[in-house]
């Protein structure tokens, strides 16, 4: 091959566009290389911090299912109080629930004496005493704590270990103080926990060793940098074992994928840069060489054949040909201007048709636009009364939203009652079906906070009801001692009363649940009852939930009374009535409801805030969460300060 060849200059251009995309391609391996490195430096602390969440979430997992169940009002009477034989049936909805449904080894309750009362242990945990714990005694597990959370190491398997102190449910704000027993639930480290843990923190190797020799051995077969190790401790703090996280080694994954990448693009170079000097030697090399050869001899016999080329070479070979041809390209041309001249005929006639058939359907058009015409003044005789419908509609629901404001604002929390508060209220439509009331009587306070079934002009209409109701049961027994069981009972007598039956004779299923918190300013004795609604009371940074009783105000298929719980207020006790709209808005990533528990830590979360600033830290969780999906209930939350 010649150097000054057209076909050598294209073979140094393709080598040359080769060697440029292999350079490229490894410097963007060394900066991938370089990037990682950096991102690994940054990623050392993250994954401590990753892996103390993940194990602090599902240990909490289960350590909230034990304290959410000590407050256990059947179990203290039947076992602890040795009063009667056990409610069995009760106890396969309690215990044996934990066992079932949270994959539980044993459960098992002591009483005050750190006597075993009651257990029930699964298949798998048959022949396991749990609960030796050598010269430690039940009470000292839990070192002046409510709850405890530990591990142990039992034939050879870890376990987490636990506990709750067994309380009444209107003792809950005394839990430490006088408990009734010690509930414990037990759950074995497993494959499909080390699997769980697995699958929160991604493509991670997970183990379990047991001393650490063992944790030195995994230290030696990766490097430093990729594992994790945390220690599990028991109740005396001694270590108990050990589990080990190993991340994957980008570096050396990203080498790996590199090396089929390069060899494949070296292959593909090679390949491109044979097919081009082939392409090259047959469509550009010896085209010119045969052109170059008919110009020295004369002969276009190697020419000819260029002519079925659509390129350069087959444009030179006709201009060669055409030059020895003028006469006969001449009469050719003679014959196709011919033929064009009745192609243009025939055209014309054509186009004189398709005007004709234009003009037909011109007359068919106008015909149409003249019937659109009449509808579309039909549509707008419609379309108008529908307008003034709408807005008769619509100004009566506002009249109706200022009324209710009116009434809310007659009966809303002001400064004389209470030196810190904070009222939230967002209906989810111009009206809405929540509803708050407060008064004092003398010593005597009062908080209310209503949720009425449905939401819009009906949860409206029920709560101007509740409103009334209350006003007028607070005005008959004005001086006069009532508890707020005895205030619900009023205020279901009235509901229903009011709702009566409908056209059927069938008694309506509309309601609402109602929250009450009566207190003495003075002497802070308190008292709650709750149709369905819960008291949130939160003192020295801890939560206590006061639940209501499961019976709504009106219509209900089981019949009952209310009950009052009491409780010792102190100063400085924040005190937090909130509607189920507040927990049960669809939202987050997954579209999933907010949920009690979240919220509840949410707002112990933000309590120690002053009370305007909570206000905002809620709303912003609450439509934070909700973010661009629609409003699922009417929001209302009445939250105050003891003083």
């Amino acid at each position: 091959m010649k150097k000054n060849s057209v076909k050598s200059g294209i073979m140094k251009v393709a080598i040359i566009g080769v060697v440029i995309m292999v350079v490229l391609l490894v410097f963007n391996y060394v900066m991938q290389v370089r990037q990682q490195r950096s991102i690994e430096q940054l990623a050392r602390a993250d994954r401590n911090i990753l892996v103390d969440r993940i194990l602090t979430i599902y240990s909490k997992q289960y350590s909230n299912i034990v304290r959410d169940n000590s407050a256990w009002d059947e179990f203290i009477e039947s076992y602890l109080g040795r009063e009667q034989d056990p409610d069995q049936e009760w106890l396969l909805n309690n215990i044996g629930y934990m066992l079932e449904n949270y994959a539980s080894t044993d459960v098992c309750v002591f009483d005050t004496l750190g006597n075993k009362v009651y257990e029930r242990k699964k298949p798998d945990g048959e022949g396991i005493e749990f609960y030796d714990f050598g010269d430690s005694l039940i009470q000292d597990l839990f070192q002046g704590k409510p709850f405890t959370d530990f591990y142990l190491r039992k034939n050879g398997e870890v376990f987490e270990y636990h506990g709750a102190r067994v309380v009444h449910a209107d003792d809950m704000v005394t839990r430490m103080q006088e408990p009734k027993g010690y509930l414990f639930m037990i759950k074995r480290i497993s494959k499909n926990v080390i699997e769980d843990y697995r699958e929160a923190i991604g493509e991670t190797e997970i183990g379990l060793v047991a001393s650490e020799q063992e944790v030195d051995s995994t230290r030696h077969a990766v490097r430093p940098n990729y594992l994790v190790v945390k220690e599990l401790k028991d109740h005396n703090d001694k270590s108990v074992s050990y589990i080990y996280f190993v991340f994957p080694n980008s570096i050396v994954g990203l080498f790996r994928n590199f090396v089929p990448i390069f060899l494949l693009v070296a292959i593909m170079c090679v390949l491109i840069v044979i097919a081009i000097v082939r392409y090259a030697h047959v469509k550009i090399t010896k085209p010119l060489h045969n052109i170059a050869e008919a110009f020295k001899t004369g002969k276009t016999d190697k020419v000819v054949p260029l002519k079925k080329e659509v390129n350069e070479f087959g444009v030179i070979s006709k201009m060669m040909e055409e030059f020895f041809d003028q006469k006969d390209d001449l009469a050719k041309l003679n014959v196709e201007l011919s033929q064009s001249r009745e192609e243009v005929m025939l055209q014309n006639e054509t186009l004189q048709q398709q005007k004709e058939e234009i003009l037909v359907q011109h007359e068919n058009v106008t015909s149409l636009n003249e019937e659109l015409s009449l509808i579309n003044e039909d549509l707008a005789e419609q379309k108008e009364c529908l307008e003034k419908a709408n807005e008769q509609l619509t100004s009566g629901i506002r009249y109706a939203s200022r009324l209710q404001s009116a009434m809310l604002q007659a009966v809303e929390p002001t400064e004389e009652l209470f030196k810190n508060f904070f009222v939230m209220y967002y209906p989810k439509d111009l009206v809405g079906g929540d509803f708050y009331f407060t008064k004092r009587d003398g010593d005597t306070v009062i908080a209310v906070l209503g949720d009425c079934t449905g939401h819009g002009v009906p949860g409206a209409v029920l709560a101007s009801m509740g409103i009334s109701f209350l006003t007028q049961l607070f005005l008959e027994s004005q001086g006069t001692e009532i508890m707020p069981d005895e205030i619900l009972m009023r205020l279901k007598e009235k509901v229903t009363s009011a709702l009566g039956l409908d056209k059927d004779g069938e008694q309506h299923s509309d309601g609402m649940d109602v929250a009450i918190l009566i207190y003495n300013s003075k002497t802070r004795n308190g008292y709650f009852a709750g149709a369905q609604r819960p008291m949130l009371l939160i003192r020295e940074n801890q939560a206590f939930s006061i639940k209501g009783d499961t019976m709504p105000i009106g219509h209900f298929a089981k019949d009952g009374r209310f009950t009052t719980v009491n409780i010792k207020l102190q100063r400085g006790d924040k005190v937090y009535l909130f509607s189920d709209g507040c927990t049960d808005q669809i939202g987050g990533e997954k579209k999933t409801r907010l949920m009690t528990q979240q919220f509840k830590n949410k707002v112990l979360e933000y309590s120690s805030l002053e009370f305007p600033k909570q206000k905002q830290a809620i709303e912003d969780l609450i439509f934070g969460w909700k973010g661009d999906n629609l409003q699922t209930d009417d929001i209302s939350m009445l939250a105050f300060e003891i003083e």
